[in-house]
């Protein structure tokens, strides 16, 4: 039988030695495994492509029983593991956190227990670009319920 954590170790040592890393294995009804791997650069379809045949052909027959999909995460997505903030230093992110108090900035830095951020505030002329704070707000990972990446358009 085919589960997440064999999906999950399979995945793992085929992308030993490179720069991607697993995001997520999900197993959804219907025999549906959905398999999200990043890369601290863009990941290339031809590269997911790969990936998906090398664990398809691990797995063996028993892989015919299900439908692999391997994708990045989107843009819209909340990060899953750490690595996707460290991706995204230098970035602007949406913060959310526990208690409904939502942040939005440039994420600057990332430790263990927090992370670093300069938080954007628009600017009260129209046409003129949002302003960073110039100190960095540090923000316990503890209390974030969820980070995205933005797409801003200058």
């Amino acid at each position: 039988m085919i589960t997440e954590a064999l999906v999950k170790q399979l995945v793992e040592r085929h992308l030993e030695g490179t720069t991607h890393f697993l995001v997520a294995v999900e197993l959804r009804p219907g025999n549906k495994l959905v398999v999200e791997v990043d890369d601290d650069r863009a990941i290339t379809l031809n590269e997911l492509a790969s990936l998906n045949k090398a664990v398809r052909e691990s797995l063996g027959p028993e892989a015919d029983d299900y439908e692999l999909s391997f994708s990045s995460p989107g843009m819209g997505r909340p990060f899953k593991v750490m690595r996707q903030y460290q991706k995204h230093i230098g970035r602007i992110v949406d913060v959310t956190l526990h208690d409904g108090r939502a942040l939005h900035g440039q994420l600057t830095t990332l430790n263990g227990s927090t992370l670093g951020l300069r938080i954007q505030h628009p600017s009260k002329v129209k046409g003129r670009l949002p302003k960073l704070d110039e100190e960095t707000t540090t923000v316990p990972l503890a209390d974030i319920k969820s980070t995205k990446a933005t797409i801003t358009f200058n």
